[in-house]
């Protein structure tokens, strides 16, 4: 017993030391394996025993980082909260999986090791997509989503917000001390900012659209 969570802890701290350098690296592929010992105060033959290989360490610094921010994300989830409450949370949490750090190093991972694209994929599909149906689902049940709205759509919509939040993360600082803008900013990202609803219809014609 003793044994393993030494092993554990040893994991964990190579994988924290791997996470820091590979975030901190202008070039990640450049961290080597002796760079990651130093900063985890281990020998390179713990990081081997742990992983294997420096490909192993790389996946498992990715399922870390993913592991963590589903965790997070997870218990928004199982909060007795409306939906939209549970919106605002995970779209603007700085710790959920398109937080800045998780999304700077996983680009930095990607570049560095193409498995890395396909094991991001495998979790979505695995972990991330059924948590985003079931909140759909459930803004549908309780009637904040339009039922007539596609789960695809929703979905692309959601995503582009929370890309949209993570990208100008230094535009949103200032409105997190004005509670007015803060206010306004949640319900543009709910309901759009048409006054009242409006259906666009494709005007094959002139090629624009027009409102009715």
């Amino acid at each position: 017993m003793a044994k393993a969570k030494q092993s554990n802890t040893s994991r964990d701290k190579i994988l924290s030391a791997a996470t820091h350098l590979f975030l901190n690296s202008h070039d990640a592929g450049k961290v080597s394996i002796e760079d990651i010992a130093v900063k985890a105060k281990v020998s390179p033959t713990t990081i081997y025993n742990n992983f294997g290989g420096r490909k192993a360490l790389v996946h498992g610094v990715v399922e870390k980082i993913i592991d963590t921010s589903l965790i997070q994300a997870k218990d928004i989830m199982a909060r007795p909260l409306p939906f939209p409450a549970k919106i605002q949370l995970i779209l603007s949490n700085k710790n959920d999986m398109a937080g800045k750090m998780p999304e700077e190093i996983l680009k930095k991972l990607v570049h560095m090791d193409d498995d890395v694209t396909a094991l991001i994929q495998e979790i979505y599909q695995q972990e991330i997509q059924p948590m985003w149906q079931k909140l759909i689902a459930d803004g549908k049940a309780e009637g904040y989503v339009d039922p007539s709205l596609s789960e695809e759509a929703v979905f692309i919509y959601l995503k582009v917000v929370r890309d949209g939040f993570n990208a100008n993360a230094a535009l949103f600082e200032p409105a997190k001390e004005k509670i007015n803008l803060m206010i306004e900013l949640s319900r543009i990202m709910m309901y759009g900012f048409f006054k009242k609803d409006a259906c666009l219809i494709p005007d094959i014609k002139s090629g624009h659209a027009k409102t009715g």
